[in-house]
């Protein structure tokens, strides 16, 4: 018993064994001790650090065999534990691999869509490049353009007439439209004092400024027109003075209109307009006209029908209009009732009824023809005032100007007539003119 006892206690990791046979030798791998085993002894053997060394019995070779036994199911656990621990451990670099995959798979889809995308828009720039080379291509080619014979022009060059080409179709699809026109024109003609035939040297000038901004969108539509004219002309037969003032004008035109049928608008409109310099009578010291008089407010309702491109008829069966004029001072004054005002009143308030035509026409490219006709009546009197403007290009900052402007008022009669007539003034000139865009 004491052996055993002293076997126990240089035993680590042990098994416990009952031995029913002849005495038995066990030899220890660590301390190299030689312990004797007797029959019924219990006695604790650790595989690895004990072996069988003699037997007294036959009954040792089954206590070999258990041992041996043993020895194989301790390696088989130990196997096992170890497969498990080798198993779970693969289990995790497996997940974790699979993570690494996924997110590898997940950033070579996001490259891959990132490069269709590129693909995708650079396709659609060449497309967009190739659409816009051939608009270019068919414009270019058009034998008509919106009506208008498209024949190599004598004024623009073939760049600058595609330019304007393409502005027309980009114009399409942006609801503002702003344009302005500039013209300084002139006419002159001299005759020498001796000239066989008489008459006098006579110098015009007109300058003008005109500017239009439109909106259009869906049934809405406002346009607006800013205007202002200034001429000054010599005077031959006005022993007062050498020239005076031939145009004189400062208008403001506005419209709104809302689409209830094709080409037909509810339409409201406003117009103001006056004078800024004094024209005075010939060889008399009274003005017919002065600073901001006459001034003139027209306010009106109705319809505006529009049968063909760049025509307005507007029909307003209510039109208030409301004029002013001042007396002038003593060097200037104007005579109030010319403009059917009371002698003695400034103000004059009316209602009634307009008709207002705007009409702008190119039959050809290098002839432009804009028409302006205005109504007016107030049941007891009558107002026409329509002015015809006809340009002719002759190169890019030249045009001649031919205008004709017929005028009739029912109640302006002039001194030493007995009822109203109508009036005329006509312009040829030439000078400079551009068009801004």
């Amino acid at each position: 018993m004491c052996a055993c006892v002293t076997l126990e206690a240089q035993v680590h990791a042990v098994d416990t064994t009952r031995v029913a046979s002849a005495d038995t030798v066990v030899t220890n791998l660590v301390t190299d001790t030689v312990v004797v085993l007797h029959p019924a002894d219990t006695v604790v053997v650790n595989m690895d650090d004990y072996k069988r060394q003699s037997t007294g019995t036959a009954n040792s070779d089954n206590l070999l065999l258990q041992l041996i036994a043993q020895q194989s199911q301790d390696i088989h656990v130990r196997d096992s534990l170890l497969r498990d621990s080798l198993l779970a451990d693969l289990m995790v670099r497996e997940t974790v691999l699979q993570t690494e995959l996924t997110r590898v798979r997940d950033s070579i889809t996001l490259l891959r869509a990132d490069e269709l995308a590129r693909m995708a828009y650079e396709d659609s720039l060449e497309h967009a490049r190739q659409e816009m080379d051939s608009i270019t291509r068919l414009l270019s080619q058009a034998s008509t353009y919106q009506g208008v014979e498209a024949q190599r022009s004598l004024v623009k060059d073939p760049t600058e007439d595609l330019a304007d080409r393409l502005r027309e179709w980009k114009n399409r699809f942006n609801p503002w439209t702003k344009e302005a026109n500039v013209l300084l024109q002139f006419s002159q003609n001299y005759i020498s004092p001796n000239w066989y035939k008489g008459g006098s040297s006579s110098f015009a000038i007109l300058s003008l400024l005109k500017g239009k901004i439109n909106y259009h969108k869906d049934k809405f539509v406002w346009e607006n027109t800013g205007e202002w004219r200034t001429g000054v002309a010599t005077s031959p037969g006005d022993t007062l003075r050498k020239y005076n003032v031939s145009e004189d004008l400062v208008r403001i035109y506005s419209k709104f209109g809302y689409q209830v049928m094709p080409k037909l608008y509810v339409s409201a409109n406003a117009e103001f307009n006056t004078t800024l310099w004094n024209v005075w009578n010939t060889n008399q010291t009274t003005a017919k006209t002065a600073f901001f008089t006459p001034m003139k407010l027209n306010v009106g309702a109705g319809i505006d029908y529009k049968p063909i491109k760049n025509m307005s008829i507007v029909i307003s069966p209510l039109t208030y209009r409301m004029t002013y004029a001042y007396y002038g001072d003593e060097s200037g004054r104007v005579d109030v009732t010319t403009f059917d005002i009371e002698a003695g009143k400034h103000i004059k308030n009316e209602v009634g009824s307009s008709l207002q035509l705007n009409w702008k026409w190119k039959p050809l490219r290098e002839i432009a023809i804009e028409t302006e006709f205005y109504f007016y009546t107030n049941y007891h009197r009558v107002e026409i005032d329509w002015e015809v403007d006809c340009d002719f290009i002759i190169n890019r900052f030249l045009t001649t100007r031919l205008m004709l402007h017929p005028r009739f008022d029912s109640a302006y009669i002039q001194s030493g007539d007995t009822r109203a007539k109508v009036q005329f003034k006509e312009l040829l000139s030439i000078g400079f003119a551009h068009r801004f865009r």
